[in-house]
């Protein structure tokens, strides 16, 4: 949901000399579109080799990113695919029927209330809507078509939004390669030129609760503090329950989202 906390670590190794290569551990069903974009940006970019390691899953918005590294990795029993894209609505005008409520809008133009809530979704409103997600996924095919060397007609045939275990996706050429974190790593060392076995070095990690506690500027979007009508108690609450703060507050958007359900 947000690139800050990634991009911030590949930039700190890549100004450490004595890193000489990446490996991107990736586990994750995805997320929204911008920060999965960026990440990829950056991998692709990158100076030194990345060689993606997915654990068990790796797929939608964080197969995204998978496809801007130099090599891709993954056990033959993750979850990973998933090439599409979601926008997700609710009609809850019954509901404010039942409870009484009338919601309306005061707005400067036909669109600007597209996906409200509080009525029926109009055609002109749903076809807008289907053409920015249409544009959307657009990219995303391009990103694989670009970084796994496959055509735009092999690309389309799997981006229905299925998924894939490791093994198919190696079969499918999603994948490079079956294998686990360490043979990732030998991947790694042997791309970068390191000779005997590597040192490896892992991001510094803080504790779960000062993570809750601490921000790492006033322009944080992590930082504790009152953020769309949601207090800090409760994005804590949210969080210690291992309950994503996007699953409490419903933010609209356009998401990379695999269907298995939460991980």
């Amino acid at each position: 949901m947000d690139s800050k906390k990634v991009l911030k670590k590949l930039e700190h190794f890549e100004d450490e000399s004595e890193v000489k290569a990446i490996v991107l551990r990736m586990n994750s069903p995805g997320g929204s579109v911008a920060p999965s974009q960026e990440i990829y940006e950056a991998v692709k970019k990158y100076p030194k080799p990345v060689v993606v390691s997915m654990a068990s899953v790796a797929a939608s918005g964080a197969y995204y990113i998978a496809c801007g590294a130099k090599k891709v990795y993954a056990n033959a029993g993750t979850i990973t695919g998933s090439i599409g894209v979601i926008m997700e609505f609710a009609n809850l005008e019954k509901l404010y029927d039942w409870a009484k409520v009338k919601r309306y809008s005061i707005k400067t133009g036909k669109f600007k209330d597209a996906g409200a809530e509080y009525r029926e979704m109009q055609p002109e409103e749903r076809a807008l809507l289907q053409g920015m997600v249409d544009d959307v996924l657009g990219q995303f095919k391009t990103a694989v078509s670009e970084g796994r060397k496959l055509t735009m007609e092999e690309v389309t045939a799997v981006a229905d939004g299925r998924i894939f275990s490791g093994a198919q996706a190696k079969k499918a050429k999603l994948v490079d390669e079956l294998g686990t974190l360490d043979d990732a790593i030998t991947e790694a060392a042997k791309m970068a030129e390191i000779k005997g076995k590597p040192r490896v070095i892992y991001p510094e990690k803080k504790p779960k609760f000062l993570e809750f506690l601490t921000s790492e500027g006033e322009d944080s979007e992590d930082a504790i503090g009152p953020r769309d009508g949601v207090s800090a108690l409760e994005r804590i609450a949210t969080r210690a329950l291992g309950v994503p703060e996007q699953i409490k507050v419903t933010t609209p958007g356009i998401y990379w989202i695999w269907s298995g359900g939460a991980y």
